[in-house]
């Protein structure tokens, strides 16, 4: 079957076969959806590329959310640091090394069972709880810290260091004759025997109260260990520390002499406790 058109101005007659007349028809009526599905259908043949494909919009609460998160974990930071610089100064209280602490890391691991990702709650109330036992801890050793101070205080300042290298007289401390006088007298301190010159160190830290020249000691260096006690080096030929001076154990404070009432070169040394004499053997003793 074939259409005839007539043209007015040319009187020519053109036919058209009646498939071509349907194929126009079909491509008219497609040409609506055609276009719908160009405007509105997502297309991923034409990503420009470096832009993402889909971009996530975070609300105010959401970012206020993690916000609250970052500054807990950065309080958490702050905390582990402080830590950190209590366990070296523990660590020198001990006399360990900051090498030697951290030889041996905790371990720590095991199968995985059941494994999820926590939601936002349940990780806030984790940071939370590890807060808080960051916090108990620091508390445990700073009150640790308090102890070992005072316990290395304490025997930094008991006289338990022998104050010359040699060796004392071990009856010289109680009753004996008195060496000028004849008569049985009290002697409240050990004798050591030395050489003019021989050094006299402290016996323990503390302040020097008394660095002079008196009658019967000669040349007497006087130190307070605090809580009362106190030590007394006599008969020194020079003094080499001064009053108000802060002395460590072991530190050089006096020669040896002959000063004072004295027969020969020696050391007199007494400990006392709130002005009465005690006898410095049990606290050289100690030592050992």
């Amino acid at each position: 079957m074939n259409i005839i058109l007539v043209s007015n101005s040319t009187a020519r007659t053109r036919s058209i076969s009646l498939p071509l007349v349907l194929l126009i028809i079909g491509l008219l009526s497609l040409l609506p959806a055609l276009l719908v599905w160009a405007l509105i259908v997502p297309h991923g043949t034409h990503q420009h590329k470096g832009i993402p494909t889909s971009i996530h919009f975070v609300s105010a609460s959401e970012q206020a959310h993690i916000d609250a998160l970052a500054q807990q974990v950065g309080e958490m930071e702050a905390r582990v640091l402080r830590l950190d610089a209590l366990g070296a100064r523990l660590s020198n209280l001990a006399g360990v090394k900051g090498a030697d602490a951290d030889a041996l890391p905790p371990g720590r691991g095991g199968p995985m069972v059941d494994a999820r990702t926590m939601s936002g709650v349940e990780l806030e109330k984790h940071i939370h709880a590890l807060t808080q036992s960051i916090e108990l801890n620091g508390d445990k050793l700073s009150l640790l810290e308090a102890t070992m101070l005072q316990q290395r205080l304490k025997a930094s300042t008991l006289p338990s260091t022998m104050p010359t290298v040699v060796a004392y007289n071990s009856s010289s401390y109680g009753w004996r004759v008195d060496p000028f006088s004849g008569k049985e007298a009290f002697h409240e301190g050990l004798d050591f025997v030395a050489d003019s010159g021989t050094p006299i160190y402290a016996s323990a830290a503390g302040i020097v109260t008394a660095a002079e020249q008196t009658p019967d000691y000669g040349r007497i260096v006087k130190i307070n260990h605090g809580s009362g006690l106190e030590t007394r080096y006599a008969h020194a030929s020079q003094l080499l520390v001064k009053a108000g001076e802060r002395v460590e154990r072991g530190q050089l404070i006096a020669r040896v002499g002959s000063t004072g009432r004295s027969t020969g070169a020696h050391l007199h040394f007494e400990v006392r406790l709130n002005g009465a004499a005690l006898d410095p053997r049990k606290y050289l003793q100690s030592a050992n």
